[in-house]
């Protein structure tokens, strides 16, 4: 897997029922709303590009803030610096990992892992299988046997040697498990044996699947990843309910939901696919044939934001034209060089030159893999009669709903609802975690909730 480019993606989402503490006591109202920088009442969220940038209903309060990013699967550590597309053994070194063995997903039947997978997943990117390392490909292995992986994430995701937009009310690579509890009336309360609800929504999407946790609170001690992987928990039905925004007019759907035990880890423990297909390329949107010169906006060929002197200023849309690097994130750039201008993609800025590029298109290459970004994969997945304005050339797998499909990028007006069993244990204080493992980057998200079991 020796590539040698790299492309920043942004992926974001929360747990939302219950009312995770990432939340910070907020709700679905007009200030965590998309489009609240337009409002007379502005925006509770103040940190990245602009005001209002992470909002909706897959980050309320800025609780998708909440992850870490260069984690791998089997790996016990991240490297909190990087959430690149094609990972390269660089990454595996700064994350202090070991080549990852195979997969485990599907548990070596290969008609289950597809069934499974999200990304990729006939293997036909011009690049491989470049996924193999990814966090989902072997659910739930990423920080095991590491005491210091954070359960409910730490915010901005990324270490103070690679800057992130952190949430409010706490300082950047915080653990979430410092977080305050909120509000005595947001705690909800289960009782054991039976059935009850959670669910979670999607900012920024990235393939994967995830699960859902309980640690019993000792006194003062803080709850860790070990703790809530003794407490897995089981999905009641074998359905997803999803529920829309009040204002969107839509009515409930209930899709089938495609859930495993088998390569998990720990061995036995209950994982779900996110059912949200992205487009299908290897970038997950945008996917189109186009030319290099003819992309209305190029990803910046460059990892992180690197700074040049005026003399030293290129024309090349990413490449050396920056003057001065942003401070609020490695991936933005704040003053642009002359006969470029700013840029904002995908959540992160560069400078775009003002002339087509004339340089002829890019090749898809393992040395240069920025031309295999948006080729789409020749299969569809489109139902017969199907098309999508979201993703034109097709999906990742077949879509359950018109709505759930793309990158999402704040778009998405629904969470998804599962069914838990609340295992028979001691009552008393509890708190939950809720963790994602993506597949089309190196990360982990996750949301914990206290929660109050009875019998």
């Amino acid at each position: 897997m020796l590539f040698l480019g790299h492309v920043m993606l942004l992926s974001h989402g929360s747990m939302i029922t219950p009312q995770p503490r990432s939340s910070h006591n907020q709700v679905l109202d007009t200030k965590n709303m998309c489009g609240c920088e337009k409002t007379a009442e502005g925006c509770y969220s103040h940190t990245g590009l602009h005001d209002g940038e992470y909002c909706g209903i897959g980050c309320i309060g800025e609780s998708c803030l909440y992850y870490q990013i260069g984690c791998f699967q089997s790996c016990g550590t991240c490297s909190y610096t990087g959430k690149t597309l094609y990972p390269v053994p660089s990454d595996l070194t700064k994350a202090g990992c070991q080549t990852p063995p195979a997969p485990t997903l599907g548990g070596g039947d290969l008609i289950a892992e597809h069934s499974l997978r999200t990304y990729n997943i006939d293997g036909a990117s011009q690049l491989g299988d470049w996924t193999a390392w990814m966090p989902w490909r072997s659910p739930g292995s990423a920080g095991k046997g590491n005491p210091s992986f954070q359960p409910c994430g730490v915010n901005s995701g990324a270490s103070s040697l690679f800057p992130l937009p952190p949430a409010a009310g706490q300082p950047a690579f915080a653990n979430g498990t410092d977080l305050p509890p909120l509000k005595t009336e947001s705690q909800v309360v289960w009782k054991a044996g039976s059935v009850v609800e959670a669910s979670w929504g999607i900012y920024a999407n990235h393939g994967g699947g995830y699960s859902y946790r309980i640690c019993k609170k000792d006194g003062h001690a803080e709850s860790t990843e070990e703790c809530y992987q003794r407490g897995h928990l089981a999905f009641a039905t074998d359905t997803t309910q999803i529920r829309f925004a009040e204002d969107s007019g839509r009515s409930l759907v209930t899709i089938n939901a495609t859930t495993t035990s088998v390569g998990t880890f720990p061995k036995g423990s209950m994982w779900r696919k996110n059912p949200i297909p992205m487009c299908n390329c290897d970038i997950g949107q945008g996917c189109r044939t186009k030319t290099h010169s003819e992309f209305d906006i190029e990803p910046a060929p460059a990892k992180i934001c690197k700074s040049v002197i005026l003399s030293e200023c290129g024309t090349t849309t990413g490449v050396n034209t920056c003057l001065k690097c942003g401070g609020n994130s490695s991936y933005d750039c704040e003053e642009c060089c002359p006969n470029t201008t700013k840029t904002v993609f995908d959540g992160f800025s560069f400078c775009k030159a003002l002339t087509p590029d004339p340089s002829p298109a890019k090749t898809c290459t393992k040395e240069d893999p920025r031309g295999c970004y948006t080729n789409p994969y020749p299969k569809t997945y489109f139902a017969p009669g199907e098309t999508s304005e979201t993703c034109p050339t097709g999906f990742m797998f077949p879509a359950a709903f018109s709505e759930g499909v793309g990158a999402g990028l704040g778009s998405f007006s629904f969470e998804l609802v599962d069914m838990l069993v609340v295992p028979d244990v001691p009552a008393g204080e509890y708190s939950v975690s809720w963790r994602w493992d993506c597949e089309q980057t190196p990360q982990v998200w996750n949301s914990c909730a206290d929660i109050t079991i009875t019998h």
